[in-house]
């Protein structure tokens, strides 16, 4: 049998203050055990017996009537005061104070309301039994949460033939569309029957896009507008540069001329924060970085081609100078930093860019040779501008714009291949790497830096791009399949801890410090080395010339020698033949013959 009961209460009985009072225990009743009961037990062996027994609860909601409440002002003239004193003017009112202070009542007063005043503040400083527990800031020094993560959407390519995810770029102002590029980029891939359509996805129903992006050529890069939602800027694979409005179809409004744009597929775009907020810039494997202009995309409003080749011919070929070009992979932009932008070249080199430069030198403000091979991301920390981060062979290296010789952090080399990294955006200690084995490799450099706080298998297939939501939380992965994978991370890898930044900028700082001296430590050996190297030298050449010295001072003894003994043989020559002219010419004037 079951019946159905309402519990019912009253508006008024809601929120009511707890009275407590002070009282000692009080004997209610004494229920005392009874003997008989013992001999009526009886055991039972075995025993089996199986019950079922619910109890049933109703719920009612009731919307109660609102509460009107006005705001009403009492303007407070006399109080205290004597009508003499006019409160306008402060001398009146200091005269009258001082007055009053004197007066042997006011201390009496003063004692006899301070104790009121005492009480009522202990009353107020004693436990508040309203207050929720863990929410004192010393309670959230310990970490109460575990780091997790869950998948909440994955989106695949809707084209017939499966494309890699080249490029992820979220919403500014909606966190649940994200833009996904694809393209295949590889020579041998290229072909008409790949679709060079891209798509806006939104989560909350991500079986179909909600946007189709058309294009002439396959998108490699697609970025969404930081100013303007329905704004996008796309770099393609012919090196062209092209921009969308979602509010006047999906056919792009503007692409730029193919004979100015770059020679091969762009690798980097990215919006200027600017007044207009039409500009974008663009970087290509031709070595070659493009301002552009949305209001006039024919041609780039300035040019620069990353030759660092200090020559004074001025008749140059061109091809000469593409020749000598490094090639961008990646590029960065941080609109807290105007001006500034960074550059990944294939190289292993990242360039520090500074656009008010008139000259290359001047554009290119400092050099850092970061890897041995091409570099597949770079990143500026949200929080520290002057940290960024860079991926390739096989490892993670967190640089300082001081240090150009060697990084400050760095991971262990990975056995798989990186392909890329992201910072978080609003915990500035947590970075992301994505592997070609399918891998989401989590860090914070706080908690561990050998190795990842967890890793994430992602997809079967190789890894080819993340990007971070501003939020934090969102984490938009895409692979080599086609496939978008969002992950959203919990308020572990989200929310800062209140020393994070104190000790995350104590140890940059600190590794920051070090290797300067390591790298002065370095120099000055390698001075000492030098130093070394031209002494020997100079000794070598002291001694080479002593050596040629006397080799010269030998031949020409024996030059001289040479040229000495042939004058005394000459003379000696010269004198015989002179005295046997004397011999015969005595013997014809001699009077006197000897038979």
């Amino acid at each position: 049998m079951y019946s159905n009961f309402t519990y019912a209460k009253l508006r008024r009985e809601f929120g009511r203050q707890c009275v407590f009072s002070k009282w000692g225990p009080r004997f209610l009743e004494n229920l005392l055990p009874d003997s008989n009961l013992e001999y009526q037990w009886i055991t039972k062996n075995p025993c089996n017996r199986s019950t079922n027994l619910g109890v049933d609860w109703s719920e009612h909601e009731v919307n109660t009537i609102r509460a009107e409440y006005v705001d009403r002002g009492i303007a407070h003239v006399e109080g205290g005061w004597p009508k003499d004193v006019n409160l306008d003017d402060p001398e009146q009112v200091t005269r009258f104070r001082k007055k009053a202070e004197k007066d042997d009542s006011y201390m009496h007063a003063v004692l006899q309301m301070s104790k009121l005043t005492e009480h009522f503040i202990n009353q107020n400083n004693s436990i508040d039994i309203y207050e929720p527990y863990f929410v004192d800031p010393i309670c959230q020094d310990v970490q109460t949460v575990s780091p997790s993560y869950r998948s909440i959407a994955v989106m695949s390519d809707p084209s017939n033939l499966t494309r890699p995810v080249q490029h992820l770029s979220w919403s500014p102002d909606e966190a649940s569309k994200i833009a996904v590029s694809y393209a295949n980029v590889e020579f041998e891939t290229r072909g008409s029957s790949n679709s060079p359509n891209s798509y806006i996805f939104d989560l909350e129903d991500s079986t179909m896009p909600s946007f189709i992006v058309t294009s002439q050529f396959p998108i490699v890069k697609l970025e969404f507008n930081s100013r303007d939602k329905n704004n996008l800027a796309g770099g393609l694979i012919s090196g062209q540069v092209a921009c969308w409005d979602t509010r006047k179809g999906s056919d792009c409004i503007a692409m730029s001329n193919l004979k100015n744009s770059h020679r091969d597929p762009v690798t980097g775009i990215y919006w200027i924060h600017s007044k207009t907020g039409t500009e974008f810039y663009s970087g290509s494997s031709d070595g070659q970085v493009m301002w552009w202009d949305t209001r006039k995309l024919d041609e780039p409003t300035e040019v620069l081609l990353l030759d660092l080749t200090k020559t004074e011919d001025e008749e140059e070929q061109d091809w000469v100078k593409w020749s000598r070009s490094h090639g961008i992979t990646c590029m960065d932009y941080d609109p807290l930093l105007p001006i500034r932008f960074m550059i990944g070249t294939e190289t292993g080199l990242v360039f520090n860019g500074n656009r008010k430069g008139k000259t290359i030198f001047e554009k290119i403000s400092g050099i850092y040779n970061c890897h041995s091979g091409p570099i597949y991301s770079v990143q500026r920390n949200p929080n520290f501008l002057k940290n960024f981060l860079t991926v390739g062979d096989w490892q993670v290296r967190i640089w300082s714009e001081d240090c150009k010789d060697s990084p400050i952090m760095w991971t262990k080399r990975h056995e798989i291949r990186l392909i890329d990294g992201a910072w978080s955006e609003t915990k500035p200690s947590v970075f992301y790497s994505a592997r070609v084995d399918g891998c989401l490799d989590t860090w914070d450099i706080l908690q561990e830096q050998k190795n990842p706080i967890i890793t994430i298998r992602v997809s079967d297939k190789s890894l080819n791009c993340v990007r971070c939501h501003e939020n934090g939380s969102l984490l938009g992965v895409g692979d080599i399949s086609g496939n978008t994978f969002i992950i959203q991370m919990n308020d572990w890898f989200v929310s800062p801890g209140k020393n994070d930044k104190a000790l995350l900028t104590a140890m940059f700082d600190r590794e920051t410090k070090r290797e300067k001296i390591i790298e002065a430590k370095l120099r000055e050996f390698k001075l000492k080395t030098k130093a070394a190297k031209e002494l020997i030298s100079t000794k070598d050449k002291r001694t080479q010339i002593a050596v040629a010295e006397a080799k010269l001072i030998e031949e020409a003894e024996k030059q001289f020698f040479e040229v000495i003994t042939n004058e005394v043989k000459e003379n000696e020559y010269i004198k015989g033949e002179n005295f046997e002219e004397e011999e015969s010419i005595l013997e014809d004037e001699s009077p006197y013959v000897i038979n």
